[in-house]
């Protein structure tokens, strides 16, 4: 089973929906006798390029679900460590 974080999931459910309904309309298009050979052709493109396009952002939303779990070391952060760090050298506890 694949693991994806919950935006990356609604991501793919939304290019999902998406994709069905290009495939309903292409079918559409394809299928009407008054629909010119451009707009089959259209059709027949955009089918062709929608997946990729589809896992680029399923991708996106992975990267960035990733980067906010990671986030970078504030200078909250830092001065918390500092703070502790000199702590632990006025107990003598340090290590070196």
């Amino acid at each position: 089973m694949l693991v994806t974080t919950l935006s990356a999931q609604i991501v793919l459910a939304v290019f999902a929906l998406v994709y069905a309904a290009s495939v309903f309309a292409a079918i559409v298009a394809v299928r009407d006798p008054q629909a010119s050979p451009g707009l089959k052709a259209a059709w027949a493109t955009a089918l062709l390029l929608l997946p990729p396009v589809g896992l680029v952002a399923w991708e996106a939303a992975r990267v960035a679900d990733h980067r906010a779990a990671h986030r970078s070391v504030t200078v909250v952060d830092r001065t918390a460590y500092l703070a502790d760090r000199a702590a632990h050298v006025a107990g003598g506890s340090a290590r070196v």
